[in-house]
């Protein structure tokens, strides 16, 4: 987890320490600036590949990091499952094109993600944000933002 306004820097500075760093990111239409445009898909968050009982400390200190994700304050790994499936929903840039449909959800509903790296993960609506169509999403083990379309209710 970045501080905010850090995500780049940090992405930067640990892909030049030599960590294989993943920030995918999310292109989508805004009809408030009618037109396109990308933003990162985990804003604050991004997947670094690392050797816990080595790196944690380096991390965990690279300025901009906020901390390392974990339960209880133990640093928990992303399943490479999880990461490949972003990964393999990205284009050659890293980029996951976004497609926009309709769907009234509202905050509490459970949602099943229905495409993109997550789908099939069952959630609960946290937060909406119509302005962006996005919504706020609670997991086991992430709380994340993700484009409406990409939910389905349950």
């Amino acid at each position: 987890m970045t501080k905010p306004g850090k995500q780049d820097e940090v992405v930067k500075r640990l892909g030049g320490a030599g960590f294989e760093v993943f920030d995918p990111k999310l292109r989508q239409y805004s009809h408030k600036r009618a037109q396109y445009v990308t933003g990162v898909l985990f804003p604050l968050y991004t997947f670094v590949k690392l050797d816990i009982e080595k790196d944690h400390r380096l991390i965990n200190y690279t300025r901009g990091v906020l901390r390392i994700l974990g339960i209880g304050g133990v640093p928990h790994p992303i399943s490479d499952t999880i990461v490949e499936r972003i990964k393999n929903s990205c284009d050659e840039n890293g980029i996951i094109n976004a497609k926009y449909t309709e769907e009234e959800i509202k905050k509490g509903d459970r949602v099943r993600i229905t495409s993109g790296p997550m789908e099939g993960v069952e959630a609960v609506v946290s937060g909406l944000y119509s302005d962006q169509q996005r919504i706020e999403i609670l997991m086991d083990l992430l709380k994340i933002s993700i484009p409406e379309k990409h939910v389905k209710k349950v």
